[in-house]
């Protein structure tokens, strides 16, 4: 090879490594920043996620329950899930619901049936904005919040990224990238989120286990009956959401009342 040709592929080659460092460097320090203040949000949330699953009744809950257990004079495990779930449908449940969620309610099929709610939609988009960490408009809203509910229904046996990693993946890219892609009335720039697509995805995942584990302790702790009502007050959206994603009540009853899909670690109790 004449030396002016073996010059000008050696400059060549110096040229595009130090595009390389100037352009794939950064954006590689770029990523492992942003990852790591992920982590720290992902943490935070995670902790404040237990926190409201495990709450405890307040007096005036307490109060709510008793009357809901007074009503029907029973304090024994002899109802079945189909009675456990009229309970919710009496005027004393469905006012509860009013002041919680603003809306009323002919019975609680017509709430279950609601899901997601305006009210629970509003308060899942502000927890991902978190995580965006960008002004998100109306069309991305829309796509991150369906894939959201898609993601939670899919998740609710123990479906994670790791033991259905292909069922994951097609979910991932089908039901976000691919909408995000061809939305045209979304902003360029927003691929620069695609890193954090996966990250966000595994997140939302964790939800229906953390309420799982807080509502089967409370079952465990107080049986059947005091147990699903007070899961029903303490976390009415999430409960009637998770509710939406079975047939019927004896299913939703059942997967409370047994382990969950995946082997769950001990995050210590609430108070009873």
């Amino acid at each position: 090879m004449k030396k002016p040709t073996c010059l000008i592929l050696t400059l060549v080659g110096v040229l595009l490594f130090i595009i390389g460092l100037v352009v794939v460097v950064p954006w590689f320090v770029d990523i492992f920043k942003e990852f790591g203040e992920m982590t720290e949000q992902h943490g935070e949330y995670s902790r404040s996620l237990r926190e409201l699953a495990h709450q405890s009744l307040t007096l005036e809950q307490e109060e709510l329950l008793s009357q809901l257990l007074g009503e029907h004079g029973v304090q024994t495990d002899q109802l079945s899930p189909d009675d456990l779930e009229s309970i919710l449908s009496t005027e004393l449940y469905l006012s509860y619901l009013t002041a919680q969620d603003g809306q009323v309610y002919s019975d609680y099929a017509a709430y279950i049936n609601a899901m997601p709610t305006q009210t629970h939609r509003t308060f899942v988009m502000s927890n991902l904005t978190q995580f965006l960490d960008d002004e998100v408009v109306e069309a991305e809203q829309r796509i991150w919040l369906d894939f959201y509910y898609r993601i939670r229904q899919w998740s609710k046996d123990g479906n994670t990224q790791l033991n259905k990693r292909k069922e994951f993946r097609d979910l991932l890219q089908k039901h976000l990238v691919e909408p995000l892609m061809e939305d045209e009335s979304i902003p360029e720039g927003f691929s620069t989120k695609f890193v954090k697509m996966g990250f966000i995805s595994a997140f939302m995942l964790e939800d229906n286990e953390v309420y799982h584990r807080a509502w089967n302790t409370r079952i465990q702790t107080h049986g059947q009956q005091a147990g699903y009502l007070r899961n029903a007050i303490t976390s009415p959206a999430e409960f009637a959401l998770l509710r939406s994603f079975f047939d019927n009540a004896d299913a939703f009853v059942n997967w409370m009342s047994e382990p969950f899909g995946i082997d769950e670690e001990s995050e210590g109790t609430e108070n009873p």
